[in-house]
């Protein structure tokens, strides 16, 4: 079983650095968005917005999508193992999302090449506060924010529950992790229906993102991890701060402080405060040390499979 994780894993890995996210192709995120919107309607207007109707949404999903996987893979396993496992390496590809999540991250640094107004616009893509008031350096740090705490939430994350569960735990984390981008907002629209959501993907980030930040760090500096405990707990998600202190760190600069939202300006606490602010170099920086941290995190679980292999 190991031996087919291993080759599911490897071919998913391959699909993702070859296609990214190909905009075209049925996705399982697409399809569990479409789900969500579905459901919430047809809760809403039969139970409300309570945090009853949220479980019952996330339990639907999830129980539609995993029989599905299941239904699937008995009918595989009829062809033959090799398409259960290339099923599987498809459904990893899936739930992985390097490529893409460094491409738009590299875009705003070729956007700021440009002018700050293209910078404002390609950061826009990946963050969700106001980007029109930005000057370069809120840029940059948007950026870097963003690439951190999506390298968890995309890579690391995803590969860590496939480490622990084979490719279904990969198809479990994502969504999860979908369901809480789509719902789990502190809102007067969410916050009962999606407070089931975001609790689970709180639950199951939270080994994850630690993770994450030790494999942002250097080899000396990762016993040390919990030393950037202070930094992490300075951001409203208990999980996301850690591997954003990491970055931090290792980049010698200061991200978080000034931002915009809802037309209202937002001053946050700073990681590394004290250090210089963020620059397009910075941003290069920050996606060089994210494929350090997917690599280890690979060699990581071949380690590990193999170690279980062996005994």
């Amino acid at each position: 079983m190991i031996v087919d994780f291993a080759i599911a894993l490897g071919l998913g890995v391959a699909l993702d650095f070859v296609f990214g996210d190909p905009r075209k192709m049925p996705h399982l995120v697409r399809f569990v968005g479409a789900l969500a919107v579905k459901g919430e309607s047809l809760l809403v207007s039969s139970i409300g917005r309570r945090v009853f109707a949220g479980m019952i949404l996330w339990l639907g999903i999830v129980g539609i999508c995993l029989g599905g996987y299941w239904a699937v893979a008995l009918l595989l396993e009829m062809v033959g193992s090799w398409a259960k496992v290339v099923f599987d390496g498809i459904l990893v590809f899936q739930c992985i999302a390097y490529r893409d999540l460094v491409k738009h991250v590299l875009a705003v640094k070729s956007g700021l090449e440009q002018g700050i107004e293209q910078g404002r616009k390609r950061v826009s893509w990946i963050v969700g506060r106001d980007t029109d008031r930005m000057e370069e350096d809120d840029v940059c740090r948007a950026a870097i924010e963003s690439g951190a705490e999506n390298l968890n939430d995309a890579v690391i994350a995803p590969l860590f529950w496939i480490a622990v569960l084979g490719p279904i735990g990969g198809l479990l984390f994502r969504i999860s992790n979908t369901l809480d981008a789509m719902v789990g907002h502190r809102t007067e629209r969410f916050e009962k229906l999606g407070k089931v959501s975001a609790r689970v993907d709180d639950v199951l980030n939270f080994i994850p993102a630690r993770l994450c930040c030790v494999l942002l760090l250097t080899f000396r500096e990762a016993p040390n991890w919990r030393e950037l405990r202070k930094d992490a707990k300075k951001h409203p998600s208990f999980n996301a701060g850690w591997p954003e202190a990491a970055m931090a760190k290792r980049l010698g600069v200061v991200i978080g402080g000034r931002m915009y939202e809802r037309g209202q300006l937002v001053q946050t606490a700073e990681m590394n405060e004290g250090r210089p602010q963020p620059t397009r170099a910075d941003i290069a920086g920050a996606t060089r040390l994210m494929g350090t941290a997917y690599a280890k995190c690979l060699v990581l679980i071949a380690v590990a499979w193999g170690v279980l292999a062996s005994l």
